[in-house]
């Protein structure tokens, strides 16, 4: 179970890293997917400069960025499993709010569906830890 927790971690964060990068700049076409591509500015005006990338003017990838940081000291270090599952019960929640928009929107981004993926595995693999 370690095993998939790192992965997830590292595939996060990964995600994270690209998606922030789509914040302030323009991402290869293989990162998010066939239709985005062809929107404005590789569809990073699209998916990772508006308002839903931002929370409280942070921009989600950073908020993620930071998320992965600390789970992956806190699995290092051994914390508490039940505090490492608590953690991941807000990224969740921000998962299903954007992925429902991304459905809802008629939207691909592979970026996107990676880092919510990696988001619920680390919510199910610690909460089985930590129960």
């Amino acid at each position: 179970m370690s095993v998939l927790i790192w992965i997830a971690l590292f595939l996060g964060a990964a995600a994270s890293v690209a998606a922030l990068w789509g914040y302030y700049g323009v991402l290869p076409g293989w990162m998010t997917g066939p239709e985005i591509c062809r929107l404005e500015d590789g569809g990073c005006a699209v998916l990772f400069r508006t308002p839903r990338a931002a929370l409280l003017g942070i921009p989600n990838a950073s908020l993620g960025i930071v998320l992965y940081t600390a789970l992956a000291a806190g699995v290092l270090f051994e914390a508490p499993p039940l505090l490492l599952f608590a953690m991941t019960i807000p990224a969740v929640a921000m998962s299903a709010f954007l992925a429902y928009s991304l459905i809802s929107r008629g939207l691909e981004c592979r970026i996107c569906w990676t880092g919510h993926a990696a988001n619920v595995t680390l919510a199910v693999l610690l909460g089985i830890k930590a129960f």
